[in-house]
């Protein structure tokens, strides 16, 4: 602490506190963002991206989900962070993305006037152990987590762009949500980091993610 600390600062929690347990993270990305703000004032660009990140967080809310970071044009949720079994946090994730992509439908065709082509997103959802708790500098932390868990949700979002799905979703999470998988392709790639590869789906509508 400072020289200069007062009592007040000895009640301020460090900037990591947390412990290790099951969580389920979901990445979410908006696609082509830097072109949404072509040939548009900035204004205007900010008013789309605030109507997009309501229908998101909305979207969260409406089925469990916590805001956790944001990304620039993307976010990340914790799912199961409050729940007595977290394994339930992985279905209500799959309710989360679904009600994200009709959400989208939705803005999609209220804004169909003032954008060039649809807004896209890509969704990565995992279900495995991580750091969970308050981080940050001390006067401004968040929930949220870290660790491998994170890093392959990340990755799995990304995947996405490479599958030209809107939804990759790990096994573990997708068994553990109940998905049903019924004609879907088990894939598999690297994660950076990691010695083993990420078994995952790739998933195309919100008709997909049917628990």
């Amino acid at each position: 602490m400072p020289a200069d600390a007062s009592a007040a600062d000895g009640t301020i929690r460090g900037g990591l506190e947390g412990s290790e347990r099951l969580i389920t993270i979901l990445f979410t990305d908006l696609r082509a963002s830097t072109s949404l703000a072509e040939g548009k004032l900035p204004y205007d660009t900010l008013f789309i991206l605030n109507q997009f990140f309501h229908e998101m967080t909305q979207a969260l809310l409406s089925s469990n989900g916590h805001y956790s970071q944001f990304t620039g044009d993307g976010l990340m949720a914790l799912y199961g962070l409050y729940a007595a079994d977290p394994k339930t946090g992985s279905a209500d994730a799959v309710r989360g993305a679904q009600q994200m992509l009709e959400r989208l439908d939705q803005l999609n065709y209220r804004l169909r006037g003032d954008l060039r082509e649809p807004l896209r997103i890509g969704i990565g959802i995992h279900h495995s152990e991580a750091i969970v708790g308050a981080m940050g500098p001390p006067r401004s932390q968040v929930i949220t987590a870290i660790g491998d868990a994170v890093n392959t949700c990340a990755r799995l979002e990304s995947l996405t762009k490479e599958y030209h799905c809107a939804v990759v979703i790990s096994r573990q999470a997708a068994e553990v949500a109940g998905l049903s998988l019924d004609g879907q392709q088990l894939h598999e790639a690297p994660v950076k980091g990691r010695r083993e590869p990420v078994q995952f789906y790739a998933l195309k509508t919100a008709d997909d993610l049917r628990i």
